[in-house]
């Protein structure tokens, strides 16, 4: 930035005023003492020598004779005695005349030797004490810094193609000394400087009498710069007003005169100077611009009248402009008019006209040559124009102003200074020749706005009276047409509003952010809804501020149940604290116990609030809470200490007092992506400078907010989300497989609708909604469409993630998968529990076993599942433990009855088995006894019959 105004010579100047002062005053006292002596004098004088007229009454006995004698010789008398006065008076007169001019010339020839000496040997000290230290530029640098007239700054895709050149309210242009008329030549050094081609860079006494007007506090001034002089000031310092800068003029005036030709020096001031507006309102800068945009010639073909008029415009551009900052005529031409005569004049003093010339030149009507308005076509822009515009303004605006010892906190409190860095920046960005590479690829981003073209940007005209005309072609919702009262104008008015879409893809690990989507229609509104739009986060906060957390503190796990009771908590409405009775979408309340995955995956606002009230209340965990977010980006200005520490149980299922951006929340699930560490979203990759030096490289800075074990626990349970929970529609649209982890969000009333989902790689979040400008009696989304608003924006986030694959395959990283760390392991745990089966001692004492199904679930290592207790569950009432333990204390107590009869059936059973098979055998024995005598009796019957 500009320094403040030097006054390092004000001293100096100061003690030579009064030294002028004083001599001034001393003279003036002189002169006063003489004329005080001399009417003193003259007094005495009278007195000594009375002078009386004879009166007519004096005595009648006087002669004739003696009254003519007497009277001749008191005329005599007097005639002596005046001459004697007279001759008296001038000595005395000249005499203190002399003493006081000889004495003031002593006195000023000594304060002259003596001031002479003194301020000469000061001045060149002091010259020699404000260019001490200054670096001498090189024959490079200073025709670098002379001819730098056009220093365009532009801005670059990743993939390398121009975004534009950014744009200025400063047109200028440049063209040849020998394209330009002789007579602006001649006008510019007749006007600026009539000793142009006789001085070396600075006229002397010019500076002198600058210096003495200063001195002397003259109330007029006349310039003490050269061509030169001023081309160093536009081109290589600043306007900074200080003896020091003056200074360091007057020595590169001359150094440049060394370098560079009187013809060099003449095309380039005449190439950089201002020339106030053209006829279109824009602000214009060198020859060529200001004789075609004011007379509509080329510089070569101007007029006397019109080569004067423009060379009397650089000495205040705006006031001697013609045109307003619209580019219309001004009623009133007169102080151009004036400046040009002024310029004619001197051009015939100069002798660069003659008598006839000057004359012809003054009575011509030149108001009539001037061009008339013409309306300015500007260049097109679009959301990523605009978006790396602001985001490298604010990146050279944070440089200025921390270089300077500042704060962001600083200048959020003083909005002079903050306005003053930022006008800085914006001027530094436009005008230094900087080229901006953007982390923008081009390909993708026109593939995901060519979606938002296709299908999501309705039609809208306006007939002859002004009211809309729609062709509903948008997939996201119909455009709401509503009348309001605009109370500022007592009139009733028609609000047009499309469903706008807002999207940001970003890289998970570096933060880069691949392509984005600014809305649905650049000029129907420049409001970027990926970046500058907060909005109800809705659901989609669940996982950042309830889920992630509390896995992070062992406080719940994957499995760990909670019953889907009535949720009342504390709530502020219209400013009383009350009571808001939390249920799941549709106004349902379960009664029934569910598990954490499940209430994720489900998107349960009773398991998310009853987790966050225990995470605040039990555990008290409100300071924690607050940190966890803001290392995830999300700082005071979207969620307050007071949220966070007063009755807000609303934040974690989207009762944010200010709201959040698609980029915040895009940050935040990429830091569950990015194995809990956060990466800043961030659109400018790289600043370089004219000379090609690196102003600024973004270096990723990770920021640990959760473990890698929760961060896959996390992710594990939003990748449920697509196979059975509240998305389980987008795998089916989409034209790859890939690993996919998302979350949807609605707020209250259905005025933003959600859908982010994540790769290992990257993260595409997707936001739709009303811009609700006015309040009217549609806010939301209910009745925008046939389908649900939930329903359009995932569709719209397939067709999204579709574009991208098509566009570029690698961007998505659909090969990779999310990698399970060493922490997180499986276990078998009880469906009923979440927890190991086991003897549990209930509140009167019995005890019981924790049995029945069970299920493998992962966990954190260091929070690995326990043996079942009989508090298992987060949240629940005593009642509701009691009654669950009562049930299975019945079930438990029927199961033994049933086992028992059981049992005692089998007995039987087998006895019985047992007695049947012990008669078999003995039967088996008697027949065995019997065919063994049959067979001792047959053969003893063969013995006998041998």
């Amino acid at each position: 930035m500009n320094s403040p105004r030097n006054t390092n010579g004000s001293t100096l100047l100061e003690k030579t005023k009064i030294v002028s002062q004083k001599t001034i005053q001393f003279m003036k006292k002189q002169w006063i003492s003489f004329k005080r002596t001399d009417f003193y004098r003259s007094i005495r004088f009278k007195r000594i020598n009375p002078h009386k007229e004879k009166s007519q009454d004096e005595s009648s006995s006087l002669t004739a004779t003696n009254d003519k004698q007497q009277n001749g010789d008191k005329k005599r008398a007097l005639n002596k005695e005046g001459k004697n006065f007279t001759l008296s008076k001038f000595l005395f007169g000249f005499n203190v005349g002399y003493s006081v001019i000889k004495n003031l010339f002593i006195m000023i020839v000594i304060i002259g030797l003596i001031g002479g000496a003194l301020v000469g040997g000061i001045g060149l000290g002091f010259f020699a004490s404000l260019v001490s230290g200054e670096k001498i530029p090189t024959y490079e640098e200073m025709k670098t810094d002379i001819e730098n007239v056009s220093a365009t700054s532009s801005m670059y895709y990743a993939t390398g193609e121009k975004i534009s050149d950014l744009k200025t309210d400063l047109k200028r242009s440049e063209i040849p000394l020998s394209e330009m008329s002789p007579l602006v030549q001649n006008a510019i050094i007749a006007t600026e400087d009539e000793y142009f081609y006789e001085h070396s860079g600075v006229v002397p006494k010019a500076v002198v009498r600058a210096l003495f007007q200063e001195v002397s506090g003259a109330g007029t001034t006349s310039g003490g710069s050269t061509l030169t002089q001023q081309l160093v000031k536009q081109q290589i310092l600043t306007n900074e007003v200080s003896f020091k800068r003056k200074a360091n003029e007057i020595l590169l005036a001359f150094r440049i005169e060394n370098y560079f030709t009187k013809e060099e020096l003449l095309e380039n001031y005449l190439n950089v100077s201002p020339f106030g507006r053209n006829n279109k309102g824009q602000n214009i800068a060198g020859l060529n611009e200001a004789s075609t945009g004011i007379f509509g010639l080329k510089a070569s073909e101007l007029t006397l009248p019109q080569a004067a008029f423009l060379a009397g415009l650089p000495q205040n551009p705006i006031i001697y402009s013609p045109y307003t900052q619209t580019g219309a005529l001004k009623e009133d031409f007169s102080a151009g008019m004036d400046r040009k005569n002024e310029v004619l004049f001197r051009m015939y003093r100069e002798q660069y006209i003659t008598k006839e010339e000057y004359d012809t030149a003054l009575a011509y009507d030149l108001a009539k040559d001037f061009l008339p308005q013409e309306m300015d076509i500007k260049d097109s822009t679009d959301y990523v124009y605009n978006f790396v515009e602001q985001q490298a303004r604010q990146i050279l605006m944070d440089q200025l102003y921390t270089a300077d010892g500042f704060s962001a906190k600083d200048l959020s409190n003083d909005q002079d200074l903050r306005d003053s860095y930022y006008n800085q920046a914006n001027e530094d960005l436009r005008t230094k020749g900087y080229t901006v590479y953007s982390t923008i690829d081009k390909g993708v981003y026109e593939a995901m706005n060519d979606v938002v073209k296709q299908y999501a940007s309705p039609e809208i005209s306006y007939d002859e009276n002004n009211d809309p005309i729609v062709n509903n072609t948008s997939d996201l919702g119909t455009v709401k047409v509503v009348d309001y009262f605009d109370a500022e104008t007592g009139e009733t008015k028609k609000l047009v509003e499309p469903v706008q879409n807002g999207a940001i893809l970003r890289d998970n690990a570096t933060g880069r952010i691949i392509s984005f989507i600014g809305g649905v229609d650049y000029e129907i509104t420049q409001v970027n809804h990926a970046y500058q739009a907060p909005r109800s986060p809705g659901s989609t906060m669940k996982p950042l501020l309830a889920f992630a957390p509390a896995l992070e503190e062992g406080i719940i796990t994957p499995a760990t149940m909670v019953f889907e009771s009535s949720a009342k908590v504390p709530s502020w409405e219209n400013g009383s604290l009350g009571t808001h009775e939390i249920t799941n979408f549709g106004d349902v309340t379960p009664n029934k116990w569910t598990n954490v995955r499940s209430g994720l995956s489900k998107s349960s606002n009773i398991v998310t609030t009853k987790i966050y009230e225990q995470m605040k209340n039990t555990y008290n965990m409100a300071e924690k809470l607050e940190s966890y977010m803001h290392k995830m980006g999300f700082g005071s200005d979207v969620i307050t200490t007071e949220e966070y520490q007063g009755d807000y149980y609303t934040l974690p299922i989207g009762g944010i007092t200010k709201g959040t951006t698609v980029l915040d929340q895009t940050d935040g699930f990429s830091t569950l992506a990015n194995d809990g560490n956060y990466t800043e979203g961030h659109v400018i990759d790289k600043i370089e400078a004219a000379d090609g030096t690196i102003v600024y490289q973004h270096e990723a800075e990770p920021v640990e907010v959760f473990s890698a074990e929760t961060a896959y626990l996390t992710t594990d349970i939003l990748r449920d989300v697509l196979e059975s929970g509240t998305a389980k529609d987008i795998e089916g649209q989409l034209n790859f497989k890939a690993d996919i982890a998302g979350k949807t969000g609605t707020s209250d009333g259905q005025k933003d609708i959600w859908f982010i989902g994540y790769t290992p790689q990257v993260t595409l979040s997707s936001w739709i909604g009303y811009d609700n400008a006015v309040d009217t009696s549609v806010n939301d989304l209910t009745n925008s469409g046939s389908e649900s608003p939930s329903l359009r924006n995932r569709r719209h986030w397939a067709r999204l993630m579709n574009a991208i694959y098509n566009a570029n395959p690698t961007v998505l990283g659909i090969d990779q998968t999310f990698q399970k760390p060493e922490g997180i392991v499986e276990a078998k745990v009880l469906n009923a529990t979440g927890m190991l089966p086991g003897k549990v001692k209930l509140s009167d004492g019995k005890e019981v076993t924790a049995s029945g199904a069970t299920k493998t679930e992962i966990f954190n290592k260091k929070f690995a599942p326990k043996t079942t207790i009989y508090n298992f569950a987060i949240g629940a009432s005593e009642k509701e433990l009691a009654d669950y333990w009562n049930n299975v204390s019945k079930t438990a107590s029927s199961q033994e009855a049933k086992k028992a009869a059981a049992d005692k059936k089998t007995a039987e059973t087998e006895k019985a088995e047992e007695d049947k098979k012990v008669e078999a055998d003995k039967k088996k024995v008697e027949k065995d006894k019997q065919a063994q005598e049959a067979a001792k009796k047959k053969a003893e019957e063969a013995k006998k019959r041998e």
